[in-house]
């Protein structure tokens, strides 16, 4: 990311006459100074909270932000205090659209001062705050954080889950939507094989067994940490889907939906991007993760049953 500008500050020496734009000068070099500190060493996008839930009340949509801090394209923090509720217009066209947070900055009523040497009034003091607005997904706003997505159809609004860009690395980081879908497919797996060695289809443990329940405990370390990154979860995901599919392609025949499960994972992990893939086909690819997991849910029920029956 570049400034439009180099960095200037005021120069100062005895015999200057000081004028506002003097006083200006140097203000703008401390904030951009701090700005460009900001977005190289932390990165542009939430960093704390932030989170956005859309609710309907009969034809009308209220988008509830947390209130959270975050880092804009330029550098500049945009702190929301508390929690707010936003009444968003449907848009006329329909299309995906994005939520996003501006930084603003407005005169202080409050703080008016008399001009020199005049009957004029001004204010001597500026605000700042934050306010979200909602424009089609293909703008780019620097001076704003991008919160969520929304698509518009026929009337209605519906949150779409995807990520958004996250920054800094601080404890009670901002969490990625991709996480907890990671964390379960660990919680599920976990489970599963937890019941098959207790009956007889695992006899021994083989080789792909063994790798997949050390990548699942290792992958559980990896995500205590807060505020993982989104690269860092596709990674994680792919390299879980590598040995699931060491694990269940030689597993002796189970039942139906095991076997349809097998089929699943093996076309999901011979579509797992490379390491030199850009997010977004990591993302196309991340979706397929996410539908293992609602048949990853039915096996896990299923042998539960079946084990509690054996005993």
């Amino acid at each position: 990311m570049a400034f439009e500008q180099t960095l200037r500050r005021l120069n100062p020496f005895e015999g200057l006459c000081l004028t506002a734009t003097d006083l200006l000068d140097e203000q703008v070099y401390h904030r951009r100074s701090l700005q460009r500190h900001s977005l190289f060493l932390h990165g542009f996008g939430v960093v704390q909270g932030l989170q956005v839930d859309l609710e309907q009340d009969k034809k009308r949509y209220i988008a509830i932000i947390k209130g959270g801090y975050g880092i804009t394209q330029r550098g500049q923090g945009v702190q929301l205090l508390t929690d707010v509720r936003v009444p968003l217009e449907v848009p006329k066209t329909d299309g995906e659209y994005m939520l996003w947070l501006f930084h603003v900055e407005s005169p202080d009523s409050e703080s008016t001062r008399p001009v020199y040497d005049t009957s004029e009034m001004r204010e001597s003091r500026i605000i700042e705050s934050a306010a979200p607005r909602l424009h089609p997904l293909e703008e780019e706003h620097p001076d704003g954080i991008a919160l969520c997505r929304i698509n518009a159809r026929l009337g209605r609004m519906v949150q779409v889950q995807l990520p958004v860009p996250r920054a800094g690395r601080a404890s009670r980081a901002a969490e990625s939507y991709l996480k907890p879908r990671v964390i379960e497919f660990i919680r599920l797996s976990k489970k599963i094989m937890g019941n098959l060695f207790r009956t007889a289809m695992l006899k021994e443990l083989s080789i792909g067994a063994f790798g997949f329940y050390s990548s699942l405990v290792s992958s559980e370390f990896l995500l205590i940490e807060e505020g993982t990154t989104d690269r860092v979860l596709y990674r994680t995901a792919g390299t879980l889907i590598t040995y699931a599919h060491d694990f269940y392609d030689p597993l002796p025949r189970t039942t139906d939906r095991v076997q349809q499960f097998t089929e699943f994972i093996r076309r999901v992990n011979a579509e797992i991007p490379g390491p030199d893939q850009g997010d977004d086909t990591w993302l196309r690819w991340f979706q397929q993760f996410e539908r293992l997991l609602q048949p990853l849910q039915r096996i896990a029920d299923e042998l539960e049953k079946t084990v509690d029956a054996m005993r």
